[in-house]
């Protein structure tokens, strides 16, 4: 008997230790809070510090304003991760200047939760007090159930810029007059192609 109470008392002892060791492991691993990859970034004049949290959290901080006020910007996808997306025009120029601008998608294109996504990211740095501070609005490209204003890229001038979020055969950014569009080959692409446009707005990427 006594053997016995010697045997449980070993297999409790080795299972809390198995406990506490996941524990320990779960505590210091856990993909959601744990910093993935913290790097610099150049963009051939300026050096940012990156701070990757995970896969959809990344944060660089900005000096902004007469004073130089730091500001973290928080976006889903790293700077080094869209090198691969080609941006055709003066993007980061097209909406100096604006009263307002638009962000419109197809409402026909069967786009779901995920483009609104992109154009929030696109959203909280334009319509940003401490950024460039232009109101921003939801559109659809033509006539609606929901509402929204049409606005397609004819719409567009000297004082309103449109954003098209839509699909294509090439994930990319361009611009065409009065109108960026913003193209991905599926919703997590245009995802990343959003914040491969807002990088370049901020002067992070060019």
């Amino acid at each position: 008997m006594s053997e016995k109470k010697d045997n449980l008392g070993y297999v409790l002892f080795v299972f809390i230790g198995i406990l506490i060791a996941a524990g320990i492991y779960v505590f210091f691993h856990d993909p959601i809070t744990a910093v993935d990859d913290n790097y610099q970034y150049s963009n051939g004049e300026t050096i940012f510090n990156v701070t990757k949290v995970n896969d959809i959290e990344t944060y660089i901080t900005l000096y902004v304003g007469q004073n130089e006020q730091a500001y973290a910007i928080g976006l889903r996808n790293d700077p080094l991760s869209l090198e691969d997306i080609p941006v055709y025009g003066a993007v980061n120029t097209r909406i100096y200047g604006d009263s307002e601008v638009y962000i419109t998608i197809n409402p026909e294109a069967n786009l779901s939760s995920k483009t609104t996504i992109a154009a929030l990211e696109i959203d909280k740095i334009i319509d940003n007090e401490l950024l460039y501070n232009i109101p921003v609005s939801s559109a659809m490209t033509m006539p609606n159930t929901l509402g929204y204003p049409i606005k397609s890229c004819s719409s567009g001038t000297d004082t309103t810029t449109i954003i098209w979020l839509t699909l294509g055969s090439e994930t990319q950014v361009y611009t065409e007059n009065y109108c960026i569009i913003i193209v991905g080959t599926n919703e997590d692409e245009i995802i990343r192609a959003a914040d491969r446009f807002v990088y370049q707005l901020l002067g992070i990427m060019v």
